[in-house]
């Protein structure tokens, strides 16, 4: 039996480089680095030397080269320790941040200290992020917003209810409204001194909005607040903005301190 299981592992690493070797197009000599390093991270972590070449499989499937996969797959290993996940669901999770976010593969590690770091300093879960990240990653991306400020907003959300999926939908309708206003919510912007943009046209950095809306609603009452807000973003994102807002500056710069705590998947 062991040594049937040996044989079924090692015929499963075998077709796993494999198949990366047919998704990447990569040399001999290439893939005969990703097998050393799949074997040499089966020795020196948690996982087996078949986890990481499945992981591998994952990061070519996801699009990227032999390079960037040698260049990735070690936060990705990370990540998946931390987060309790197989090294193929954390490959999934990896690139595709990284792929949002147009990021090199070289910030691997740093994507899993994000996502790692967010997951201990408040009540989500990896795949709560992950699910967040799907929903809203790539409009906060296409604003110019960093990967820190959604890890921030999304760890927040969550340490007040808003989980998963769900605060996702919330933060890319939140960020909808304010780049692409209704006429009636433009002018409540600017009746509140709200402004998004930079002088160049660029967008101002999520932290900077989220301030922004905690000093204009610093003030009003109930109703007031309500009024504005509901006719700037609307039923769904409004959820977020509350949340936000309530938290303030202050909180958004602590959680966004403990977000980009290096090596917390390590």
């Amino acid at each position: 039996a062991i040594g049937a299981a040996g044989l079924n592992a090692a015929a499963d690493f075998e077709q796993s480089l494999n198949v990366v070797q047919q998704v990447t197009g990569a040399t001999e000599s290439a893939m005969s680095s990703l097998q050393a390093q799949a074997i040499r991270l089966g020795a020196d972590t948690s996982f087996s030397a078949g986890e990481a070449a499945q992981g591998m499989l994952e990061l070519a499937k996801a699009g990227m080269n032999t390079e960037q996969v040698m260049a990735s797959i070690s936060g990705v290993l990370d990540l998946a320790a931390a987060g309790n996940l197989s090294v193929a669901q954390a490959a999934e999770i990896s690139a595709n941040a990284i792929n949002s976010f147009n990021l090199p593969a070289s910030e691997a590690t740093r994507v899993a200290d994000l996502l790692a770091a967010a997951a201990n300093s408040s009540s989500v879960e990896v795949t709560d992020m992950a699910q967040a990240f799907q929903m809203s990653a790539s409009v906060f991306a296409s604003n110019g917003q960093s990967i820190d400020d959604l890890s921030t907003a999304i760890a927040i959300l969550g340490n007040n209810g808003l989980k998963g999926s769900d605060a996702g939908t919330s933060l890319k309708t939140m960020l909808m409204r304010l780049t692409a206003p209704t006429a009636d919510a433009a002018a409540v912007m600017t009746d509140l001194g709200i402004q998004v943009y930079n002088a160049d046209g660029s967008m101002r950095s999520f932290q900077d909005v989220v301030g922004q809306l905690e000093t204009a609603t610093n003030g009003l009452s109930s109703a007031q607040r309500n009024q504005a807000l509901t006719t700037i973003f609307g039923a769904d994102a409004i959820r977020a903005v509350n949340i936000l807002a309530g938290e303030g500056a202050d909180e958004f710069s602590r959680m966004k301190e403990a977000v980009n705590q290096q090596g917390a998947a390590s």
